[in-house]
């Protein structure tokens, strides 16, 4: 058995109260399978455990801000000593498979995996409303494709799980090469994306919409360079107008304004609830730094440049970019972390306009300006831009100055190929090509024991 305990993370389900409103995320018991999906509630219960996993530690909560934006160029980690140096050989490309936050990370995505397909093989077996329960295998689905896109874009090849899979089956693992990964992702988000409501009522704000799912969506066509695709459920959510930029991009952040109207799915936390808060992301010590070469990339003029500059929290010796900011209670931050928003989508469009063709007129441009004016920033126009390679570096430039912080500046680089040469000019750092992806963990190697279904990564051998 202990062979197989790294992809059945548990092999009973733990799941949020449906008693109490969708953000509490406390478990309150554990409870076998065949003897917990009987009603509608327990459902319901059971998804609201899939968002959960997105919220722990070893996904949103912590390990991803390490995994997704120390590997890239916008802050620093000048630490070597803390966590036995494991952050900062992240952050230097000089990490190795036995490193915990690769571990952490697979197994804390796979249990999210588990628990959504634990409930995707129950669900069919209940008495409810079918609305309801296509609502619910949407909403997993969802959740299932994003650990998966994760997946794909840190590891390349993973195993690829799409049932509750037992002790017996896991001795067939393999990894599945990334192609097959994508199309899982994209039929999940497109079943998310055709039974999912487009709002919901107060009490269950956070849940995933059709315009998140067809959001994300656009992002996968993207990086598949599916670009036609793309254009058309990206125009969908932007043509729906259900989301708008907040006039101010401060108020974006506020822990106030919290899943506002710019936000189309975000992983969210509670401060002051056990549970449900989060330690301070990028603020682990004094010692991790705003990188110099990202403020230095914003004009004076620009108002996003204060949201990138290192404050701290009142009663904390850390430093933190002022875009996360919360005040503390008992030590901890409760603000959501935003995994997709309408700017991030205006800029996708934009891109894969002009990647589909140049136009000195149209959206591309609009969209373009619309993010460089609520920054308080002139817009810009063929005079500035006169051709497609201007105006792909201006979309690469806007992408960076706009989204640091969320998990995206890493897989911008990778998926444009330019993280060798752009990590070299600002951090001063050779990046061997064989770290654009992470190294299996140590431990899942050595219980599969299998180099012809089970390779570890090139160059991590």
């Amino acid at each position: 058995m202990k062979k197989y305990k790294l992809f059945l993370p548990v092999l009973v389900l733990i799941f949020a109260s449906c008693n109490k409103k969708f953000l509490d995320l406390n478990p309150v018991s554990t409870i076998a399978p065949g003897q917990f999906f009987k009603t509608a509630g327990d459902a319901v219960t059971a998804v609201n455990g899939c968002y959960a996993s997105l919220a722990q530690s070893s996904q949103y909560g912590a390990t991803f801000e390490t995994l997704m934006e120390a590997r890239a160029d916008n802050f620093t980690d000048q630490d070597p000593s803390s966590n036995a140096g494991q952050n900062y050989q992240i952050n230097r490309y000089s990490d190795n498979p036995g490193n915990t936050n690769f571990y952490n990370a697979w197994v804390g995505v796979y249990n999210g995996i588990f628990r959504c397909n634990t409930l995707l093989t129950a669900i069919d077996g209940i008495s409810m409303d079918e609305t309801l329960k296509n609502r619910i295998k949407a909403e997993a689905r969802f959740i299932r494709a994003l650990d998966y896109f994760n997946l794909v874009r840190l590891w390349g090849a993973v195993p690829l799980l799409t049932t509750a899979t037992d002790p017996v089956n896991a001795v067939n693992l393999k990894r599945d090469d990334a192609a097959a990964i994508y199309k899982q992702v994209e039929e999940d988000l497109i079943f998310a994306a055709a039974n999912l409501p487009a709002t919901y009522p107060a009490a269950d704000l956070g849940r995933v919409t059709n315009g998140a799912a067809k959001g994300l969506l656009g992002k996968v066509y993207l990086y598949e360079k599916k670009y036609a695709a793309a254009q058309t459920v990206l125009q969908d959510v932007i043509n729906s107008n259900v989301f708008t930029l907040l006039p101010k991009v401060a108020d974006v952040f506020s822990t106030t304004n919290k899943y506002n109207a710019e936000i189309l799915f975000a992983v969210r936390y509670a401060k002051g609830v056990a549970n449900q808060d989060h330690s301070f992301w990028y603020a682990n010590s004094q010692t991790i730094t705003v990188d110099t070469t990202l403020l230095k990339a914003y004009d004076d003029a620009d108002l996003r440049k204060p949201l990138s500059v290192a404050v701290k929290p009142t009663g904390n010796a850390n430093m933190m970019p002022r875009k996360f900011l919360d005040e503390p209670v008992n030590g901890n931050a409760g603000n959501d972390f935003p995994v997709l928003r309408f700017a991030d989508v205006l800029l996708m469009q934009a891109e894969i306009l002009n990647e589909q063709a140049y136009s000195a007129t149209g959206n591309a441009f609009t969209y373009l300006n619309l993010i460089r004016t609520r920054a308080g920033l002139a817009e810009l126009s063929a005079a500035d831009l006169p051709n497609q390679s201007s105006f792909r570096n201006e979309i690469y430039r806007q992408r960076r100055l706009e989204l640091p912080f969320e998990c995206d500046r890493w897989f911008d680089l990778i998926r444009t190929n330019r993280a060798v040469t752009e990590i070299l000019a600002n951090k001063k750092v050779t990046l061997p090509g064989f770290r654009l992806i992470y190294p299996i963990p140590q431990q899942e190697i050595d219980i599969m024991n299998n180099k012809a279904t089970f390779p570890q990564n090139p160059g991590y051998e």
